[in-house]
């Protein structure tokens, strides 16, 4: 899902755990994800949340659908640096007959000073997920 297109540009990306209604995934920041500053992009970001938040709506919808992402939101709050690895965790917060709404949060690698690791970006994002396999009637 994650090999083709746009998406390849978040080289290195690695899930980490995968179970209903959430995902924890990896990226070590490389020069693939840098902006011009050498931080990590805002789009690689919005990327990541979006990428991760719809295998997360994947694994709790009973019909397996993707979707597709109405709206997106992302407040960034720092910055990632060049070589941190960040950690993305995204919760899906509901997941009806034909949206899904999903919680994301993008996290330097916990460290013995900030044991849960400094809060870089945090975003929500609604995927309408279409039409359900189910007979009508």
């Amino acid at each position: 899902m994650l090999e083709a297109g746009f998406d390849r540009s978040l080289t290195g990306l690695d899930l980490v755990e995968v179970g209903k209604g959430r995902v924890r995934a990896s990226l070590t920041v490389s020069e693939s994800v840098q902006n011009f500053f050498g931080k990590l992009h805002g789009g690689a970001i919005a990327t990541l949340i979006d990428d991760i938040g719809t295998i997360a709506v994947v694994t709790a919808d009973h019909f397996r659908r993707a979707g597709v992402t109405t709206d997106l939101n992302v407040s960034y709050l720092a910055a990632g640096e060049p070589g941190d690895t960040v950690l993305i965790d995204a919760e899906v917060l509901r997941c009806g007959l034909t949206l899904a709404v999903v919680d994301v949060e993008v996290r330097r690698r916990p460290q013995e000073d900030k044991p849960q690791g400094e809060l870089i970006a945090c975003g929500r994002m609604t995927k309408f997920l279409g039409e359900s396999s189910r007979p009508r009637g």
